[in-house]
Formats: C-alpha cells, sequence, structure tokens
C-alpha cells in the first residue's frame, strides 16, 4: 500500500495558523500539489476549528463549559455574547482552507470515485457546521472568481450538500482508492479505501436528514439508510496523529498552552451527572477533579464577585493532554438519531433498544466502566410519553464527554432537551454552589439556567439560535445579510 507521512508539525500550524486568504479567493489559485498532500491538510485545518473555535462558542451556548473562577477569557460566551468579531478566524478557516482545499482535490479527483467521495463528505460535514452555526451562508457562488458571493438559504445549502453526497456515494465502491488522509483514527496519512468513507458519507447524511426533519420530511430518505444498515461502527476522530512535541499538538492542546485555566464544565453538566446515583464517570475521559470535586460553574460568572477565596484549581479542569482527540462524529451519536426516528415513528420498542445503544456506546467512546445499563433503567429510562426528553440529556452529557460543543449547541437548540428550568444562575450559586454540592440539592438535574449577565438581545430563559454572520465576510461583500437576532432560529428550527 502506498504510505504518504505528513509531518505533525505541518498539519498542526497549518490548522492554527491565521488565515490570510480572502474566503471568496478561487480555489484554482491554489498551487498545484498532490490530493495526498492537500486532504490531510484539509483534515487537520477541519479537525482545528471543530476543536478549538466551533467546540468552545457552541460549548457555552450549551451550557455544556462555563468560565473558571477567576477567569476571563470566555467570560462573555458564557454570558451567550458571541460576536461577529469572535468567530472570524473560524469562518475564515472553513472557506479559506478546508472548503478551497476540498475543492482541489474533488476536481482533481474526478475519475477517482473514492477519493472525491471523501472530500464530498468532508464538504458536506463543513457547509452543515456553516449552516447550523449562521443560518446563511455562500455556497452556490462560493470559491468561484465572484467575489461577492450570495448568502444562500441553509435550507438549499442542505439541499445541495445532500445531493452531492449522495451523487458521490452512488459512485463509489467499497474497494474504490483514496488518496492519503488521517481520518478514522489514523497515525499517518496513508491511503485506502472508501468502505469506511461510505459508512461515514451515510452517517452525516443521517444527521442531515434528521436535523432538517422538523421543517422537511426525510422519513423515506431515513428509511433508505437505515435499510442499506452501513454506518460507523467505529467513532470518527483525530486521536492518533498527534505528537508530544511543540507545532505537533492536538488543536486544543495547543489552545491550552496560550489560555491555561479558564474552560471548567457547566454546574449542569456535573450536577446532573452526580445527581444520577450509579457511578457515572463518563465525565473523567477528558476531565479531572477540581479541588472540590467534579463540580462545575455556573453560566455567566467566574465567581469572583460571588464567592470570594474561589481559586481556578477548584472546580473541575480539562484533562489536557498531546493527544486529546478531535471528534468529528460517534457511533452515540448515530444511535441516538436512530432512536430519535424510531421514537417519532411509533415504534418505542426499536427507539428503546437504540437509545440504550447510543448510552452504551457513549461509555464505550468515554472508555471508563459502563454503568449504561444503570442509567437507562434507573435515572434517565426510556419513556415512550416523552422519548426525546431523555434522548436530549444523555446526548448532551454525552457531548460534553467528548468536548463536541458545536454540536452539542446544535441539538439542544433542536430537540429542546434539556429544558430551562426557571432558574438562574444567581439562585444555583446561593443554593448549591456555595457549598460546591456536587449533588444538588435545589438545582434541578438535567435543566438549563438563564446566565448571570445574560446577553441583552437573547435574554432570560431563551438559547442563542445563531452567530452574527462573521466580520472576515461582513467586511469584504457587499452581498452579506442584514443581521439577525440572536434568537431567529436557524432554518431547520424554524417550526
Amino acid at each position: 500500500m502506498k504510505k504518504t507521512i505528513i509531518t505533525l508539525a505541518s498539519c498542526a500550524v497549518m490548522g492554527l495558523a491565521s488565515c490570510s486568504l480572502d474566503i471568496n479567493d478561487n480555489p484554482n489559485a491554489i498551487s498545484s500539489a498532490s490530493n495526498d498532500n492537500i486532504l490531510p491538510t484539509a483534515e487537520m485545518n477541519l479537525a482545528a476549528t471543530v476543536a478549538v473555535g466551533f467546540n468552545m462558542y457552541g460549548g457555552y451556548n450549551a451550557e455544556i463549559y462555563a468560565q473558571n473562577a477567576g477567569c476571563t477569557n470566555y467570560l462573555k460566551y458564557s454570558q451567550f455574547e458571541v460576536t461577529a468579531t469572535n468567530t472570524q478566524g473560524s469562518y475564515s478557516q472553513l472557506y479559506s482552507r478546508v472548503l478551497q482545499q476540498l475543492e482541489v482535490v474533488r476536481r482533481q479527483s474526478e475519475n477517482e470515485p473514492g477519493t472525491f467521495l471523501a472530500a464530498t463528505a468532508l464538504r458536506a460535514y463543513t457547509y452543515q457546521l456553516l449552516v447550523d452555526a449562521y443560518g446563511e451562508t455562500p455556497y452556490t457562488e462560493a470559491l468561484t472568481d465572484n467575489t461577492q458571493p450570495k448568502y444562500d438559504d441553509g435550507k438549499d445549502v442542505y439541499a445541495g450538500i445532500i445531493a452531492e453526497l449522495e451523487e458521490a456515494k452512488a459512485a463509489a465502491t467499497a474497494s474504490s482508492s483514496v488518496c492519503a488522509n488521517l481520518t478514522f483514527g489514523k497515525t499517518t496519512a496513508t491511503t485506502g479505501n472508501a468502505a469506511e468513507w461510505i459508512k461515514f458519507a451515510n452517517s452525516i447524511l443521517l444527521k442531515l436528514y434528521m436535523r432538517e426533519s422538523g421543517v422537511v420530511d426525510t422519513k423515506a430518505k431515513v428509511a433508505a439508510l437505515i435499510a442499506e444498515n452501513n454506518f460507523i461502527t467505529s467513532d470518527v476522530v483525530y486521536d492518533q496523529c498527534w505528537s508530544n512535541a511543540s507545532g505537533s499538538y492536538s488543536p486544543l492542546y495547543t489552545e491550552s498552552k496560550t489560555i491555561t485555566s479558564d474552560l471548567t464544565l457547566n454546574y449542569n453538566i456535573t450536577a446532573t451527572v452526580k445527581a444520577e446515583g450509579v457511578n457515572d464517570s463518563r465525565l473523567y475521559a477528558n476531565w479531572y477533579d477540581g479541588v472540590k470535586g467534579m463540580v462545575g460553574n455556573v453560566s455567566g460568572t467566574n465567581l469572583s464577585a460571588e464567592l470570594a477565596g474561589t481559586n481556578t484549581a477548584d472546580l473541575a479542569q480539562p484533562n489536557y493532554r498531546y493527544d486529546m482527540p478531535a471528534y468529528l462524529m460517534t457511533v452515540a451519536e448515530v444511535d441516538f438519531f436512530l432512536a430519535e426516528y424510531y421514537a417519532k415513528a411509533g415504534d418505542n420498542a426499536k427507539a428503546k433498544s437504540m437509545y440504550e445503544a447510543a448510552v452504551a456506546a457513549s461509555f464505550a467512546t468515554a472508555g471508563v466502566a459502563d454503568v449504561s445499563a444503570a442509567v437507562t433503567s434507573e435515572a434517565y429510562p426510556y419513556d415512550s410519553n416523552n422519548p426525546m426528553k431523555n434522548i436530549g440529556i444523555q446526548k448532551w452529557i454525552h457531548y460534553a464527554t467528548t468536548m463536541q460543543g458545536f454540536e452539542a449547541w446544535c441539538e439542544l437548540r433542536r430537540i429542546g432537551y434539556p429544558a430551562f428550568s426557571g432558574q438562574t444562575a444567581e439562585e444555583i450559586i446561593a443554593s448549591d454552589l456555595k457549598n460546591f454540592s456536587a449533588v444538588p440539592s435545589t438545582y434541578i438535574p438535567g435543566t438549563i439556567h438563564t446566565p448571570k449577565n445574560v446577553y441583552a438581545p437573547v435574554g432570560a430563559g431563551q438559547l442563542r439560535q445563531r452567530f452574527d454572520y462573521a466580520s472576515s465576510s461582513t467586511q469584504y461583500n457587499n452581498n452579506v445579510p442584514a443581521t439577525k437576532n440572536p434568537t431567529v432560529p436557524v432554518f431547520w428550527n424554524n417550526k
């Protein structure tokens, strides 16, 4: 088998460096290079955005993260404020690097269906991020000579990438060759075949169909995928391609070198897990106890004014390490989507089975003692009268375990669970957090709260529904739509 090694230092630098290209540059401008080099570079750029920028923006808005005591770098995020300037680097990274690089690969592999499918799958994944973040985004006129591309409606972008992905999948077979890549937990960029990419494509399609299922009738499409029964059977993650050397670290570990102590878990997450009472240790996959134990903070504050003497070391800390995983998709996510599909189809037996499988897969990803049977029988059993509540709560916990903050925010917006309890951050501080109570006495497990000093355009008892259009686009593109209020849903949540 042909083997191409992409240096880890190059991957990390290309993934995290600031972007100097205009987002509307034509991918033809990229100097000629082989797909064996370009695709791994695109993968690392995507991993950096997913694991750092979008993870942070989404994770604070999903209330799986909170600002650590005495720190301020992410405080505004924890109040549901994400500005056009905040996301400009990630937005540029996705267009000027990831999508441009993938477009070159697609152009250079028109007669290589396996490689074309791989690039198309990652392209669909990237556009899904952009739609789910901003609602509208350049698509039909992007990556062309047009320097003022129009913003397409999210529904149209979804339709476009679904069609692209279905066509690319139909053209490939399991034995179709794929250029060197790093997806599926590889240590170095190596060639292979399309078998795993077909599974990944099916799983992406499932997510797209389920995400838009509230406004588009996708039942037949999902049923066809289920009949095909060829989804991912292992997590899609970048975790083996990092090394313990400067410039070769995992993206989030690199970020931690600059901002070391700002991130902690949200009290909602730690208290919900502790309240299960079944020794659920999934959080320990990527977190460790602070001095006060596995206790997080509430949204909107760093506790410095409320609890004098509280230190950053008191609260739950990320288990930063050079090989921290950057997840694109997990088996648990697929199973949660399938549980939702069956629940909405009225097949509660299959829904219950898939829900229990999803929670078990979550424990497998975390690599800790599996008490999923106790979680789904004692703490959060499948409820045929309101199946989406516990599905939503367990999916939210899973994303906190894997540090997939952006996907947590997407599903929280779409599913509506965990729901707002009516409690405020101040009330939780006064009742539970002042004593660093791991098991809450007042906070209602499996709920979210209004942050202290919540961003006024969002307001109390509401989630932020979208990001402001990135300034890296608004400064150069005259076709950017007028900024929408942050509570205006993206298309798939406009029910």
